[in-house]
């Protein structure tokens, strides 16, 4: 959905249009690419831009980002920031330093670089976006329709979704911070094993491992190796293996 915000009465301009580019884009898993906002008006006059975005931390995750080509291009010194204050969000800023300055479109106005982790499909989604004109005031009304990006065949199973075969595997609470319970249906009786993994695809600990009845079945992970280590902050991938059933999810750990 396009984004509509900015809330101060002192607004110079009804309103301003901006676009991700690329909007929709496919990437193998370690692949990376950037993605910009961009502006393709060439009457508004620019000086500030200021977002903040949401995004799945579990299937890509943000490897910086800063002022776009028309700010890096204008010649003209640029106070500058991209921050990630917590997993799944980011937010960014680029202003001109100095008055009465300002940049015009079309072009680049700031990006992120980013990197696909698991298979999946990353909503990208502005939930708050700022512009302001050469005297500082901000424009009324800024539209950033949301992007998304797809990693691999997106069809590995995540949270709630039932992978083919059956049965449906469940990480809650995901995130988490020290321990999320980890409940799938088996469509039937077998050696089951739930097993935890990291991004390189190592196994790190062993939740289940026996004969399990059809049904619903519960256990729980504390972010501890089998070995009984505190593990870091991240991405883990999760997997239940049955004969003839296999489901996975992804889980972000809090540090």
């Amino acid at each position: 959905m396009a984004l509509g915000c900015v809330f101060l009465a002192t607004a110079a301009h009804g309103q301003i249009e901006l676009r991700f580019d690329p909007a929709d884009t496919t990437l193998a898993v370690g692949e990376t690419c950037r993605m910009s906002i961009v502006i393709d008006d060439p009457l508004p006059a620019i000086r500030t831009i200021d977002v903040t975005v949401t995004y799945d931390a579990a299937v890509v995750r943000p490897l910086g980002g800063g002022a776009g080509t028309l700010y890096t291009a204008s010649g003209v010194t640029t106070f500058q920031g991209f921050e990630q204050p917590e997993p799944g969000r980011w937010h960014g800023y680029a202003v001109l330093m100095g008055a009465g300055l300002s940049i015009h479109g079309p072009g680049e106005l700031y990006y992120w670089n980013l990197e696909a982790l698991l298979d999946g499909r990353s909503p990208v989604t502005a939930v708050q976006v700022y512009a302001s004109t050469t005297d500082g005031s901000w424009f009324s009304t800024v539209l950033l329709p949301d992007a998304a990006v797809k990693v691999g065949s997106g069809a590995a199973a995540v949270d709630g979704e039932k992978p083919s075969g059956g049965g449906s595997l469940v990480l809650a609470p995901n995130p988490f911070n020290p321990r999320t319970g980890v409940t799938f249906e088996l469509p039937e009786a077998g050696w089951t094993t739930i097993t935890v993994h990291d991004l390189r695809g190592a196994r790190i600990a062993t939740l289940f491992e026996g004969t399990a009845a059809a049904g619903p079945l519960a256990v729980a992970w504390d972010g501890r190796d089998d070995d009984g280590r505190l593990l870091p902050g991240g991405i883990y991938l999760f997997t239940v293996s049955a004969p003839r059933w296999r489901a996975e999810a992804k889980g972000v750990l809090l540090r």
